[in-house]
């Protein structure tokens, strides 16, 4: 039986646990083509999404190595954008967005997921003790809680002192710690593109 467990499994990582409560995200996007909750089996899903988002896709695909390659489209591209503006409005810089970027390949391959093992949701696969499933599919509130674990797991901006794939694995605690390490490359061609 193909269970929900199972799809996160195939599509890359489990988030385990990990506190941390996200700043409120004041600004609203209510545009059509954001990146909306998806159900677990993304085939045949559609939206109105721009003709940008497309054109990113598409100029992503060629560009990439890992899981993502040939796989991004207007929908994923929206919500990597969203993860992208989110790190840029909390002044970030594109290391922490491509650490971010990853573990969102990883847990989702991009998809804001309205379910998943146990009571995970959104596009970083984030547990209840996160916030509400609302908060956690809007993504982002939900890059903001990322980033605020960060900053607990790594005061004082401390994890710039370590690999990648690590700080991603030490934020998100999955049970596949060496999977974060393996998409760092391409999280910083989507960051890099989306920028």
């Amino acid at each position: 039986m193909f269970t929900a467990t199972s799809a996160l499994v195939l599509s890359g990582g489990l988030l385990l646990a990990g506190p941390g409560t996200a700043a409120a995200d004041d600004k609203k996007d209510d545009a059509s083509d954001g990146c909306t909750g998806v159900g677990l089996s993304v085939s045949g899903v559609s939206g109105d999404f721009s003709e940008k988002a497309e054109k990113a896709a598409d100029a992503l695909n060629d560009k990439l190595k890992q899981d993502m390659a040939g796989n991004m489209n207007a929908r994923t591209a929206t919500c990597a954008k969203e993860v992208v503006e989110a790190a840029k409005d909390r002044d970030m810089g594109k290391d922490a967005a491509a650490i971010a970027m990853a573990t969102t390949i990883v847990e989702t391959h991009l998809n804001n997921y309205t379910g998943g093992d146990r009571d995970s949701v959104g596009l970083f696969q984030q547990r209840n003790h996160y916030g509400s499933s609302e908060d956690r599919l809007d993504v982002g509130w939900a890059t903001e809680a990322f980033f605020d674990e960060l900053s607990v797991v790594y005061p004082g901006d401390s994890w710039k002192d370590v690999a990648p794939g690590e700080v991603a694995q030490d934020v998100q605690r999955s049970a596949y710690p060496d999977r974060y390490h393996h998409q760092i490359d391409d999280a910083e061609v989507i960051v890099d593109h989306l920028w």
